[in-house]
């Protein structure tokens, strides 16, 4: 073992270990990074569309119905599944956020048609603004 070659051959496969790991641990660590944040883009997206969609089923009620139908009871049935996720991935500012748009989507379902069923469709969009700018936040857009 007294060899320089043999020497060298052992430094080399050393530092060729070294590299290894190095790089599959810099490498896992990326990428449970960009699977985090690809998962929260798609919770955020999901809640997000839901949330729309919600607003927009109990827009299309005509102006006497009371009942939100089973559109708007599926889109808000998905915020809720969505805002599970984002329970897991979020921080409690973005979950405080959420849950108040869902809140305000229940009330828009609750509202009587006409005029308060006006006012809390804006509340929902005032909160549905507050959970993109929370998501921009999270996310450091």
């Amino acid at each position: 073992m007294g060899d320089p070659s043999q020497w060298a051959a052992w430094a080399a496969a050393v530092t060729s270990m070294a590299t290894l790991v190095v790089t599959t641990v810099v490498g896992g660590r990326r990428e449970q990074r960009t699977w985090a944040r690809d998962a929260l883009t798609d919770a955020f997206v999901g809640f997000l569309e839901a949330s729309w969609a919600h607003s927009d089923a109990m827009k299309a009620l005509s102006g006497d119905q009371a009942n939100p139908g089973e559109r708007a009871e599926e889109h808000y049935a998905e915020m809720r599944s969505r805002l599970t996720r984002l329970r897991l991935l979020a921080s409690a500012q973005v979950l405080e956020a959420g849950q108040e748009l869902l809140r305000r989507q229940r009330a828009v379902q609750e509202a009587p048609p006409g005029a308060g069923r006006e006012q809390a469709l804006e509340d929902a969009a005032r909160a549905r603004r507050r959970v993109v700018a929370a998501a921009k936040r999270e996310m450091g857009l």
